[in-house]
């Protein structure tokens, strides 16, 4: 199962006959914003409807566009894929379904992380697209994802091969999304998510 078509396929549903489709989409990125600690890349922002979302990502993409060409999208390369993840969280967003649109302040960074320390305990850790510093940082951690007992995954894991892979051979219980970026999709795909100090 592709976790982007299939949430896709569910927005487009939860859409249909809503007028969203005439709406504006503007994708940008912004240099300037500081990103969640769990993330790696350039910020992309997306606006809809007066909301603002983000997602993080080493290939962002700057344009407007409508949600039709979403939904007829083949989402084959990296920078379609997240630029589709964008438009989901912004779209989730608007529809008061996902809470967490951007990144904290970077003054939350710490009590994050020792809330998740809490949470995962003494499990050993692995990580899809985590920047390794933060990984390390567990006192159990692993770098094969598929060897660790969570594996947290960012906004680029869920546009890797391997997350499909993971997801199947450990199930949602062994996955957990971190940060803003991967807020749509785990609410549409009813996965366990992380980003208790995100913005609105």
């Amino acid at each position: 199962m592709d976790i982007v078509h299939s949430a896709v396929g569910k927005l487009r549903e939860m859409t249909r006959g809503c007028g969203y489709e005439d709406g504006n989409i503007v994708l940008s990125v912004n240099p300037d914003r500081k990103v969640c600690q769990f993330e790696k890349g350039a910020c992309m922002e997306v606006s809809f409807g007066g909301r603002i979302a983000e997602f993080v990502t080493f290939e962002p993409t700057r344009g407007t566009t409508r949600l039709p060409f979403l939904f007829s999208a083949a989402l084959e390369k990296p920078a379609h894929r997240a630029a589709a993840c964008a438009i989901i969280n912004v779209l989730t967003g608007f529809m008061c379904i996902s809470r967490a649109r951007r990144s904290c302040n970077p003054g939350c960074h710490a009590a994050c992380m020792a809330d998740l320390r809490a949470r995962i305990g003494e499990k050993a850790v692995g990580g899809l697209e985590i920047p390794g510093h933060v990984l390390r940082s567990f006192p159990r951690h692993t770098d094969s994802p598929g060897g660790g007992d969570v594996v947290l995954v960012g906004g680029e894991g869920l546009l890797s091969p391997e997350f499909g892979s993971l997801l199947e051979e450990g199930g949602p219980e062994k996955i957990l999304l971190v940060g803003p970026s991967t807020s749509g999709i785990a609410c549409l795909e009813s996965l366990p998510h992380w980003c208790p100090y995100g913005e609105g």
